[in-house]
């Protein structure tokens, strides 16, 4: 009995990787580990040696997925199939370039993963008895006496041995010339042989060509030619059969265009999908901010002109009704801002990252001239960028640096960039509180916060924005943090 095979998920997302564990096993898959980073992903392919690999692209640690796939890639021949819930060109084109074999745009339904995985399957196969067929051939050709062919190129009279003529379609021990030769080759392939075969005989050079044999007495086939000149005037060459390697490139062909047209068509579904969720959700944060300001004005109104008759309890209440409706404003205005984000049609050009970061910073520095704080940025640092972008990208990161190290006696904050494997990474580093790694997956999922509201208030969103920020550049975010040392976000530009 055939064991079932074995899928390595590389998924940060505890829920996303558990959900898709289910979803796999239900299919009769068996998901031998997870992992969650680049370094794990390596560690557990070694150890458990997939038949096939799940690939988020944006996953923890130093690598993104496409990293991690270009690597496996050097070293091992199992299929990557990537799951995303981004279609950028720019990444695109990075996954493109480490030919996978599927690319998954989340959501997707368990037919479209199964379909996906059993191409990928199929056309692993297919590359297998590819390279095999290859190396039969060879060995075919070193051992055995495949098919002799010998023309003399005064006369152009040609000498076939039987194995020749049987590929070939001829009768056997007659006379044969190089216009015989040709008119066995495809219509459509026969002037280019014929000009290459004149410019072999003219220059002496060798000849090589596969081509399409048709003739009445033999089966359509692949026939491929090698010859050299030998001594004399003559040309002598091996003539094999490769039918049934064309036709596994052919069938590989057909089941590439067929992913290819998948990954467009999903990827058109992704994008119209996206498109109407997000008019959908800024028309509702629209319609809801007039009602929310409503609510605040009257209660404000309330206790200006009744305050004499509420008591203190009913003030309480009412004051309550203004902070919770101002929260909620802010949280509305939030989610317009984040909305824009991905309707604005990007504008390139080269952005003084120093520049917009220490305006940034002093605009922090003046609304709260008692902090005593050192903000250092490093000069002259530049990417290829969305100004309007990257400025919404540094007002988070140094506000969040800001808030969240308030309660320091002298507030510290780094702006900066390095170099790693020719790459250019950013960084947004301060002495604060931090937050604990363990909930690191949770930074940049909208809403999602990590301290109490009455310890640092907050629409939970900024990172998010970030975040999407960054990947509409083709870029990568992530963030440490160090005890005593404090919290450091990292982010690429990749544009």
């Amino acid at each position: 009995m055939n064991r079932p095979s074995r899928i390595l998920v590389v998924e940060d997302e505890s829920i996303v990787a558990f959900n898709l564990q289910q979803r796999l096993a239900q299919l009769g898959y068996d998901v031998p580990a997870i992992a969650v980073s680049g370094e794990e992903c390596m560690e557990m392919f070694s150890q458990t040696q997939p038949d096939l690999v799940l690939m988020d692209i944006h996953i923890q640690g130093d690598m993104d997925g496409i990293e991690v796939a270009s690597r496996l890639r050097e070293t091992h021949s199992a299929p990557v199939i990537y799951l995303t819930a981004y279609s950028e060109d720019s990444t695109l084109e990075r996954a493109r370039q480490t030919r996978p074999y599927g690319y998954l745009l989340k959501p997707f339904s368990e037919r479209e993963l199964h379909a996906t995985i059993q191409m990928a399957f199929e056309r692993h196969k297919l590359e297998v008895e590819l390279v095999d067929h290859q190396r039969l051939l060879q060995q075919a050709l070193e051992a055995a006496s495949m098919g002799v062919l010998e023309m003399d190129t005064a006369t152009s009279a040609i000498t076939a041995s039987p194995r020749t003529a049987e590929l070939l379609g001829w009768p056997l021990n007659q006379p044969h010339a190089r216009d015989d030769l040709l008119s066995c080759v495809d219509a459509e392939e026969r002037a280019e042989v014929t000009t290459r075969l004149d410019e072999s005989l003219a220059e002496l050079k060798r000849f090589s060509e596969e081509f399409r044999v048709l003739s009445k007495d033999v089966p359509p086939r692949w026939i491929k030619l090698d010859a050299g000149h030998a001594s004399g005037q003559r040309m002598t060459g091996v003539v094999q059969d490769i039918s049934e390697r064309k036709n596994s490139e052919l069938r590989l062909k057909l089941l590439n265009e067929g992913l290819e047209n998948l990954v467009a068509e999903r990827t058109a579904e992704l994008k119209q999908s996206l498109k109407e969720l997000e008019t959908f959700s800024y028309s509702v944060a629209h319609d809801l901010r007039s009602p929310v300001r409503v609510i605040v004005g009257f209660s404000q109104e309330l206790i200006r002109e009744h305050a004499s008759e509420l008591g203190a309890d009913s003030i309480d209440l009412v004051n309550r009704i203004v902070t919770a409706g101002q929260r909620m404003g802010a949280l509305i205005d939030a989610l317009l801002h984040m909305s824009r984000l991905n309707q604005l049609p990007m504008q390139l050009r080269v952005v003084n990252v120093s520049e917009i970061a220490s305006e940034i910073a002093a605009q922090l520095m003046e609304a709260a001239p008692e902090r005593v704080a050192q903000v250092r940025i490093a000069p002259n640092l530049e990417a290829m960028a969305d100004p309007t972008l990257v400025r919404s990208l540094l007002d988070n990161l140094l506000r969040n640096a800001w808030k969240f190290s308030a309660r320091k006696e002298i507030t510290h904050i780094d702006v900066g960039s390095k170099t790693l494997n020719g790459e250019i990474i950013f960084f947004v580093r301060d002495n604060g509180c931090g937050f604990d790694m363990a909930s690191a997956d949770r930074l940049f999922g909208p809403f999602q916060r990590l301290h109490r509201e009455d310890e640092y208030a907050g629409t939970g969103i900024g990172l998010t924005i970030v975040q999407r920020i960054v990947m509409r550049h083709g870029g990568r975010v992530w963030a440490f943090f160090e005890p005593g040392l404090g919290a450091a976000f990292h982010f690429t530009l990749s544009t």
